[in-house]
């Protein structure tokens, strides 16, 4: 750990330094430890530093954003050198807007002490439970911990930490499972549980039938919730794509879309998350409704697009160079029923892991996204898992899809998204899967 006083103390020479009226500098330093396992052995322990310094300088409608790993004081004064020649080679386009200074509200302070023992003996047990079956475990366990500082000219100086562990894990056989999770540490995640359902699926998913495209009810376990939110957030919940008319929210803002117990929110201090209490220009992370009672609400604000419309930022600046501000920690509010009561009330459907290659590219708008299921697809009749499927291919708007949920289940868990998300599984009518796979 570099410290609050170490990195704000390298800032400010910096900043000082850069002969703008409008400017900007900051430092990220990600600090991971990790653990990767394949085939029943441990193939890779490693831990590393990753540092990225970062120059914002504007003068009249013209701006550049320059970025170095390298801090030696000689490459950075010859950095500040070449801004002016760089930045008067670019156009002018519009200026750059810079946060003021604000409070940053006390936040949990989570900060990991890695263990490679506790990661050793974590995949030792996954091992085991793959040896039992005559399976092979695949996965890996991380633990990471960021410090980011920033100074800039109207006043903004800040400095914050966040933790957090990443734990993911698939056995393979004739069949395959797969179950990842995100927590504040290593001993914050039920592994015994997340791995005791991967293996389930990986057992359970054996001898696989096809079954014919078309339109389906489906439930969406939380790892599939998490990509469906993920592409909403990209194309949807950014204020740029809103002012740039490409984002559902030009169609629906304010307008009841969605089922009433549909509501969705982000919030970088919620402790049931991984608290990030400022974004990447130095501004304190407000609670944002995306969706309330199942009514769009409205995106997120970085400074820039806050500017446009005369409002202040929502603190959802992401690392520049960026494409707009964006939710990075989403919460879809649980519902009523365990994920067994869903599927215990469900006459015919398809109970889906997670998807794969999604890509929502198609129709921004309409977030009309393509992809896969993969690593536990299984038929639900009359209440109960009857068979394995083969994969599927799907083609379906991931708003409509959303408008379509008749169930939420009462748990959720985090998972990795554009940030991290808690989602828990939904139940989703009118699914539309359009082709199938040989495995």
């Amino acid at each position: 750990m570099w410290g609050e006083d170490k990195i704000l103390s390298l800032l400010k020479d910096i900043i000082n330094k850069i002969p703008f009226e409008r400017k900007e500098v900051s430092l990220s330093i990600n600090s991971q430890e990790l653990t990767r396992f394949a085939n029943n052995t441990i193939h890779q322990n490693v831990a590393e530093e990753n540092l990225s310094l970062t120059m914002r300088v504007g003068e009249g409608k013209r701006k550049i954003i320059v970025n170095t790993s390298d801090i030696d004081k000689e490459k950075i004064d010859k950095l500040i050198q070449d801004l002016y020649d760089l930045l008067k080679a670019q156009p002018e386009t519009e200026e750059l807007y810079l946060p003021e200074s604000e409070p940053i509200p006390e936040y949990e302070k989570n900060l990991i002490a890695p263990s490679p023992e506790l990661r050793a003996d974590l995949v030792k047990n996954f091992i085991e439970k793959a040896e039992k079956h005559n399976l092979d475990a695949f996965g890996a366990l991380s633990e990471n911990t960021t410090e980011f500082g920033i100074i800039n000219s109207n006043g903004v100086e800040a400095y914050a930490t966040y933790s957090y562990a990443h734990g993911k894990v698939m056995y393979m056989g004739e069949g395959s499972g797969y179950q990842e999770e995100l927590g504040k540490n290593l001993v914050s995640i039920n592994f015994e549980k997340l791995s005791e359902r991967a293996l389930q699926k990986c057992i359970d998913s054996r001898n696989p039938e096809e079954i014919d495209p078309g339109i389906y009810t489906v439930i969406l376990e939380p790892l599939a919730v998490g990509e469906l939110f993920e592409m909403l957030s990209y194309f949807g919940f950014s204020a740029k794509a809103v002012q740039e008319k490409r984002s559902f929210l030009n169609l629906y803002m304010g307008q009841k879309i969605f089922k009433e117990f549909i509501n969705v929110f982000d919030d970088g201090l919620n402790p049931e998350g991984i608290v990030i209490p400022i974004d990447f220009e130095g501004v304190p992370k407000k609670r944002v409704d995306l969706i309330k009672n199942g009514v769009p609400i409205g995106p997120v604000y970085d400074t820039a697009t806050a500017a446009k419309e005369g409002k202040k930022s929502t603190g959802h600046a992401l690392p520049p160079p960026s494409w707009g501000p964006a939710p990075l920690n989403l919460f879809f509010t649980p519902g009523e029923k365990t994920l067994e009561e869903i599927i215990s009330e469900t006459e015919k459907g398809i109970l889906v892991t997670r998807f794969h290659y999604v890509n929502a590219f198609l129709d921004p708008i309409k977030v009309l996204a393509t992809g896969m299921t993969r690593d536990g697809t299984f038929l639900i009749e009359n209440g109960k898992i009857k068979k394995p499927l083969k994969n599927l291919r799907f083609t379906q708007s991931f708003v409509e899809a959303l408008a379509n949920v008749v169930d939420i289940s009462n748990e959720a868990i985090l998972v990795p998204s554009m940030g991290f998300s808690k989602v828990p599984a939904i139940k989703v009518e009118n699914f539309n899967f359009t082709g199938k796979t040989e495995f």
